[in-house]
């Protein structure tokens, strides 16, 4: 919902006279002349800016600025110049479109903790409310005749951001005009006419221009088109709409003759120079490897005025935590930037130091920086693959990614072996059918290697289906408003994964953690262990906590459960605000070559270590975790971490507890133990690494965790029974959550019950031996 930084033009607005289309692009507001030519930038740094719309005497521009990670309504004339700022409130102010008298501007504002469409006066920054209530009112549109509000709206018992409805703005009951599962994309814009709204429709499996009467009725498609199409705007005569295209992966403006049609009828908006509001030049980049041959990375550019700029061509990316911005390169990159010191620093993975340099860049001659990253450790030459067991592809973003697109960022950020999981959000499939083979992708090299698989997604948890060829249907459980909204047990999904050859395991556990029972009751994983299935847990991930998710993890091995350590970072690729793939991953040590059969083979036997930054390998007696020591006493110990990001300290883990406690050594990048830990009844020995946040993870602290090595005492695997005990009463909890609701039939609602009693029993024993 909320705008990004495009490389190429994103939200076009006509001018009243139809001579121009304002547009945003690389943080700045812009208008070029609607038949094309030379863009002009009409802002300046610092501040970011975002979804211009031209006032109705065409004397001024609002806008959506960043400030500070702020996001506000302002305004700035519309031959350039000093940005005024309208609203400053700590929440998010965006969508402005300008009232028909000129005297105000609607928008959207979360100020109020759902979001609902309020006004700013101009002349004085007054803030009156406007369609308030439940439910989140956006994305406003103002009639031509200033009488009625089009906005976007939550629709009873139907899926997604909501449908298209009317009222009149000075008041009244809604109509609804269009519904279809949406996505925060809609954005409708009015017909000059005020006959019709033109709006983003997903209802063909990709984003495209619709029409669609005021008063409701069957939509047209504008642009019948496999890739995106998005923000639509209709000139003021009627006769032409721009709107921006994803086909070549960055966002491309054109035009198209009203109603529509086909891309070979559509012109696009070339933009043949640009003139920036300060003096500006070029730079390249170059990131080099230790054979000083271009090497794929992940690189942040900040200019002189504060802000972040990608190349032309790329994909501007933010990760929220840190506010860091980036993009991916294959080796060598040209940023257009304003002049001055601009810094350079560029990552890749979590085996390579990041470098970075400052360079000076005027307008007269392009500028270089050459950065050259060096290993920190060669961990496949030790038989360690980092890898990603929950990543994405299509995921509602704007970026068109392509399969090309999807591995370069796997390339960049170095990891061995992308899991790529197609799902679904609702009822609309994120991903692509056909993608789903069961091998690595053609793009794949020896090295690195990215494979399609399934993730299901549960009311109660997600699993994810590694190394299958076969979709598991459905794709979602516990979906309100489908057929299948009743609560939906994992086991079928996790069993028929092992029928494919393939594994399943546990996406981002949990996002908080509890002292009652109760407040763990939102996933069955507990359950699926109980009863025998799962075969990792990811314990670090960008959408749970890691401390949260590992103090549910020690509770399940307290209870004499393997399982596997893993990191999956459940990112949206096409999405700009998000974390890059490998942001969570997993290190599996592989017996022989590199193939996604062997890496998911480690995985199983939890020869494995999940990590955002820190390299932890462990080593009990002599042995790699997974292993399992026949006989408890004194173990010998060794835990070794390096990291590319600081961390503060290193812990020893043994049976649920800090045993052992190593502060990081300055800088702060690596950490030694080496001694003994007693456990004379056997259990489990594991090391984690704990830090703060910093620029180069993409999560909010710095975090490992690596899998058991196990300890066993006369044949038997030693258990908690206080843990056993906790644990089935997480399985009482889940009981109540799960069978309150509505069920197709009594055999189904019994045959979950039987699950969720059949795992109380296995803890009730479980807390019953000594």
């Amino acid at each position: 919902m909320f705008p990004e930084v495009t490389t190429g033009p994103a939200e076009p607005a006509w001018s009243p006279d139809g001579r121009w289309i304002a547009f945003s692009m690389q943080g700045d507001i812009w208008k070029v002349p609607a038949e094309g030519g030379e863009a002009v930038a009409l802002t300046q740094g610092p501040a970011y800016y975002f979804e211009p719309d031209w006032s109705p005497d065409g004397r001024s521009i609002a806008m959506t600025m960043d400030t500070d990670g702020n996001l506000d309504i302002g305004v700035v004339p519309s031959d350039g110049g000093p940005v005024r700022r309208l609203t400053d409130d700590a929440g998010a102010d965006l969508e402005p479109v300008w009232d028909r008298d000129g005297d105000s501007i609607l928008f959207v504002s979360s100020r109020n903790r759902g979001f609902d469409i309020l006004r700013v006066a101009v002349v004085d920054s007054a803030v009156t409310p406007v369609a308030v209530g439940q439910g989140d009112q956006i994305q406003p549109a103002v009639s031509p005749d200033g009488a009625t509000l089009a906005f976007v709206a939550p629709v009873r018992n139907r899926l997604g951001t909501g449908g298209i409805w009317t009222r009149p703005i000075a008041g009244g009951d809604p109509t609804l005009v269009h519904y279809e599962e949406s996505e925060y994309r809609m954005r409708p814009r009015w017909t000059p006419d005020g006959q019709a709204l033109v709006y983003g429709s997903d209802e063909s499996g990709s984003n495209n221009i619709a029409l669609v009467s005021a008063k409701g009725g069957n939509p047209l498609v504008v642009t019948p088109d496999p890739d995106g199409e998005f923000s639509p705007a209709v000139s003021p005569d009627g006769t032409r709409v721009a709107f921006m295209s994803n086909h070549g992966g960055p966002m491309t403006l054109y035009t198209a003759a009203m109603p529509g049609g086909p891309r070979p009828s559509w012109t696009r908006v070339t933009i043949t120079s640009r003139r920036m509001r300060t003096p500006s030049g070029r730079l390249r980049v170059q990131v080099l490897g230790p054979d000083d041959a271009p090497m794929p990375a992940r690189v942040t550019v900040t200019a002189s005025d504060g802000r972040s700029y990608a190349p032309d061509e790329g994909f501007a990316r933010v990760a929220s935590v840190t506010e860091t911005h980036y993009f991916h390169t294959t080796g060598e990159s040209d940023v257009l930037v304003p002049a001055g010191p601009v810094t350079i620093t560029a990552v890749r993975g979590t085996e390579f130091n990041a470098a970075s340099t400052t360079v000076d860049v005027s307008g007269s001659s392009p500028a270089s920086a050459v950065l050259r990253l060096t290993r920190l450790v060669d961990m496949p030459a030790r038989g360690w693959h980092s890898g990603d067991t929950h990543a994405h592809d299509l995921h509602q973003g704007r970026f068109g990614l392509s399969h090309q697109w999807l591995f370069e960022q796997s390339l960049a950020e170095d990891l061995h072996v992308t899991n790529v999981l197609i799902h679904m959000d609702g009822t609309r499939l994120m991903g692509r059918w056909q993608d789903l083979t069961g091998e690595p992708i053609r793009e794949s090299t020896r090295t690195h290697l990215l494979q399609f698989a399934q993730e299901f997604r549960g009311s109660l948890g997600h699993i994810g289906l590694l190394g299958v060829n076969q979709f598991k249907m459905p794709l979602v459980g516990g979906a309100p408003n489908t057929p299948y909204s009743q609560v939906a047990s994992d086991l079928p999904y996790i069993e028929d994964a092992g029928r494919q050859g393939g594994i399943a395991g546990f996406m981002h556990p949990y996002l908080n953690r509890s002292d009652t029972p109760s407040g763990w009751a939102g996933s069955l994983i507990p359950v699926d262990v109980a009863l025998g299935k799962g075969d990792f847990y990811d314990v670090n991930s960008v959408y749970s906590d890691e401390l949260a998710s590992a103090e549910m993890y020690y509770r399940l091995l307290n209870c004499g459960f393997r399982l596997a350590a893993t990191g999956g970072t459940d990112n949206f690729p096409d999405v700009w605000r998000d974390p890059p793939p490998g942001t969570a991953r997993t290190y599996a040590k592989v017996a022989g070559p590199l193939s996604v059969p062997a890496w998911l083979a480690a995985i199983e036997a939890g020869r494995t270590f999940s990590t955002n930054a820190p390299l932890v390998l462990l080593t009990v007696n002599g042995q790699d975790p997974g292993a399992v020591i026949p006989q408890g006493g004194n173990l010998e110990v060794r835990a070794d971490v390096v990291s590319v990001a600081p961390f503060e300290r290193l812990e020893i883990i043994a049976n649920g507890e800090i045993v052992r406690t190593v502060r990081a050594s300055a800088p702060g990048t690596s950490a030694v133990f080496a001694g003994r830990v007693s456990l004379p009844e056997g259990g489990w020995v594991a090391a984690r690494v704990v830090g703060g946040p910093h620029p180069y993870v993409g999560d909010s602290y710095v975090f490992a965790q690596s899998s058991p090595v196990y300890v066993e005492h006369n044949g038997q695997r030693w258990v908690s029974s206080a843990d056993a005990t906790f644990l089935g009463e997480v399985v009482d909890a889940i009981k109540v959550r799960a069978l309150r609701g509505t069920w197709r039939t009594d055999r189904e609602r019994e045959a979950f019950e039987k699950e969720l009693d059949a795992a109380r029993e296995v803890y009730s024993g479980l807390a019953l031996k000594k």
